[in-house]
């Protein structure tokens, strides 16, 4: 428990640091939108396809499809469910669409990938993002569509991310050998996803005064689903089947705090963004206590 926690404290600290930065006027949120782009078109998709060149074999596939399998159902139970979940926060359309999409996804991409494989390694990373496709999928369709108030397009599915996967599973089917040189750039580009990110969301999340994000009631109980009560709920279920690479995986993803995509998506369309930086700031720091709680519980990490 106590290497799990320095690994999510510090994250938490490069989020402090990005935060404190931010409000002391050393950099500007509009220097958000360069870390975004670094991450969206560079830094992630280098993760995802060295891990998947790397792992993905017509051995590993047959061996572990089901981590697939189970991520759709859980996907489909989470989506039903938290439809009329939604409906208990808020009356109003759009604010039960950040509500729906903040307890179905979250921050697996920057801060679930950066902790898998600092605890589980490469072939454990390798897992989550198995378990992570169906996800993406809907962040980048239904997700995106909804919190942008556009029409849904299997289009969104054209993007670095998901482009970076299907390549990084062809190379490991073919067997096509990495050079080198690639391979260390992918590395080291990997290795500023974790940190850059994190900046990334104290620069967001300072945008907005604290105390305005700390007084909405409703924002404890989300967080509270978010952080406890998805990932025990799931992965109890899971831990029934008997394959532990599947809860390991599950239980990583669903114990992250809410993302920044409630923030960026919404700014996109010009709708209110304090719901989703409020849930991302309470999150965050409430993550540094839960993820080591659940963690422990399901014995991951050490």
């Amino acid at each position: 428990m106590t290497i799990v926690f320095e690994q999510v404290f510090t994250l938490f600290l490069f989020a402090a640091v990005g935060y404190t930065l931010s409000r002391c006027g050393v950099v500007s949120t509009a220097h958000s939108k360069i870390l975004s782009s670094l991450l969206v078109y560079v830094f992630l998709p280098c993760n995802i396809f060295r891990t998947f060149a790397a792992n993905c074999t017509v051995a590993y596939l047959g061996a572990n499809y089901r981590t697939v399998l189970a991520a759709v159902g859980v996907l489909i139970v989470m989506a039903v469910v938290m439809e009329f979940v939604s409906r208990l926060f808020s009356r109003e359309d759009y604010e039960r669409k950040v509500y729906r999409y903040s307890l179905i996804i979250a921050n697996y991409g920057y801060m679930g990938y950066a902790l898998a494989e600092s605890l589980l390694g490469s072939a454990g990373l390798m897992n989550v993002m198995m378990f992570a496709m169906p996800l993406s999928v809907y962040t980048y369709t239904v997700g995106f569509c909804s919190l942008t108030k556009r029409d849904f397009s299997l289009k969104k599915l054209l993007n670095p991310v998901m482009l970076a996967m299907v390549l990084g599973i062809a190379v490991g089917l073919i067997g096509v050998p990495v050079p080198s040189v690639i391979g260390g750039v992918m590395s080291k580009a990997s290795g500023c996803m974790a940190p850059v990110s994190m900046l990334l969301a104290g620069i967001t999340i300072s945008e907005f005064r604290l105390r305005d994000l700390l007084r909405e009631p409703r924002t404890y109980f989300l967080v509270a689903m978010r952080l406890l009560v998805i990932p025990l709920a799931f992965g109890g279920v899971l831990s029934l089947l008997g394959r532990r690479e599947i809860v390991e995986a599950a239980v990583v993803l669903l114990a992250m705090p809410c993302g920044l995509n409630t923030i960026v998506f919404p700014k996109i369309v010009g709708e209110k963004c304090d719901i989703g930086a409020g849930l991302a700031f309470v999150s965050n720091i409430a993550a540094c206590i839960t993820i080591p709680l659940v963690f422990a519980l399901f014995e991951i990490g050490g």
